[in-house]
């Protein structure tokens, strides 16, 4: 049998290990199966290459620089944990939890049978719930008493705006509230009187927070005393005003807490006529410690509240202007600065992530200020690069996207389009969508 020289023979490289030659097959050639690792692993210039992972057809892994890498598994807890661990509570400051006990008579077969063919019905609200559950979640009585404080609902309070009722938690917009809700009170028939209060635990924006203040602050948005048993009406101590969750702020728990009293009780020094929200800063805990010897809370009800459009129309009423809140984001980690870097990556990101914020900046309002000389006007381009044929051949890869991003004033560029009195580009383009917007509602109409 004839040998066959090796395609690599004259490109042996010494201590390579490469036969010169074929080796000898005393039977037919059998294909075989080669891991598949792209067109790379097969170029001709790659035979030189000394490597193992060449010559297993497999390619090199990358090494990627160790950056700072948080594991959320070892930090926070789990769902199930957390659920599994009961908070402490140590004073019940409502009455004694009531224990309802139904007696049915109820025909196992009969219900099985109704299930099985899905015709059986449940009225979900006479289903039970743990009350204290849903409170714990979203820290109600933590954030309007003292933590360890808690009270379970002995007496059946419902708030309705029109068709939406406020129960639990659930997610209601601004613009529902606009109007004083309806209260169903239960009436226990042995006369007493119940009190009202709708306050805000996420709304106050007017006090600095105390780092050791055990009281926490809430805005008080109505307050209505002296209900008589069996009605839903009293006397107002504070005229009502709807929820005002700033843009930006998220969702605010808007609270209604029902106190029940035997005896009529003076409210005068709550008494607020104005409609200023410095004025409205309330302490529920306070105002529970002073007087509970008289109340005590007997029922607990919240929503979530987010914004709309009805909150700056209520605002312009009282004579206040519409906030905007945006989030403060952390400086970016950055890796350790070298000569060179493993992961291959263009040189001028890679030097701009090192500079200081403070001379980039600089180097913008310099920018702006040669735009407003030169030009008579800083404003962004239609186009990223009107002449993109002529400017990809003419400019480096590098400047030409640099260019690029300064037309449409993307990434540090957008320090240069900022208008005055805007610290940053979303605020101003939030601020831009929003007035189309005003003008498209004011066109249609």
């Amino acid at each position: 049998m004839k040998r066959i020289r090796s395609i690599y023979a004259e490109h042996y490289i010494k201590r390579s290990h490469r036969a010169k030659h074929t080796p000898r097959v005393g039977r037919p050639w059998r294909p075989r199966v080669i891991a598949w690792a792209g067109p790379t692993a097969f170029m001709r210039d790659r035979w030189y290459e000394r490597s193992a992972w060449y010559k297993a057809r497999i390619q090199k892994p990358e090494i990627v620089p160790n950056l700072h890498i948080i594991d959320p598994n070892r930090i926070v807890e789990t769902f199930e944990e957390r659920t599994k661990a009961e908070r402490s509570r140590e004073i019940d400051i409502g009455f004694k939890k009531r224990e309802e006990k139904i007696d049915v008579e109820k025909d196992e077969g009969l219900l099985e049978k109704l299930a099985r063919k899905r015709e059986l019905e449940i009225d979900l609200d006479k289903l039970s719930f743990d009350q204290l559950s849903i409170y714990d979640h979203f820290n109600i009585f933590d954030d309007l008493f003292v933590p360890g404080v808690y009270f379970y609902n002995t007496q059946r309070f419902g708030v309705r705006y029109g068709s939406n009722s406020v129960e639990r938690g659930n997610l209601l917009t601004a613009k529902v509230a606009s109007d004083p809700p309806k209260l169903e009170i239960e009436s226990f028939g042995t006369g007493g009187f119940n009190t009202v209060l709708m306050v805000n635990m996420d709304g106050d924006a007017f006090t600095e927070a105390e780092k050791d203040g055990i009281d926490k602050t809430q805005v008080i948005h109505w307050m209505v005393s002296n209900i008589p048993d069996g009605s839903d009406e009293g006397e107002t101590i504070v005229p009502y005003v709807p929820p005002i969750p700033f843009k930006g702020t998220g969702y605010h728990r808007v609270v209604f807490i029902l106190f029940r009293h035997q005896e009529k009780i003076s409210l005068d020094e709550f008494k607020k006529e104005k409609m200023d929200f410095g004025e409205r800063v309330f302490k529920l805990n306070r105002f529970f410690k002073q007087r509970e010897n008289e109340i005590t809370p007997s029922g607990l009800n919240f929503a979530q509240f987010r914004w709309d459009e009805s909150v700056d129309k209520v605002l312009d009423e009282i004579g206040y202007k519409s906030p905007r809140f945006f989030y403060e984001w952390n400086e970016p980690l950055t890796p350790d600065q070298k000569e060179f870097p493993k992961k291959v990556m263009p040189f001028n990101y890679y030097l701009d992530m090192y500079r200081p914020k403070e001379v980039v900046e600089r180097e913008m309002f310099k920018k702006k200020l040669e735009k407003l000389v030169h030009e008579g006007k800083c404003e962004k381009a239609n186009y990223p690069d009107t002449m993109y044929v002529e400017n990809r051949k003419k400019l480096p890869r590098w400047q030409h996207k640099e260019l690029m991003m300064e037309n449409v004033g993307k990434g540090k560029y957008a320090a240069l389009y900022l208008q005055n009195g805007y610290v940053n580009a979303v605020e101003q383009g939030i601020k831009k969508q929003e007035e189309e917007e005003l003008k498209k509602g004011v066109s249609s109409s």
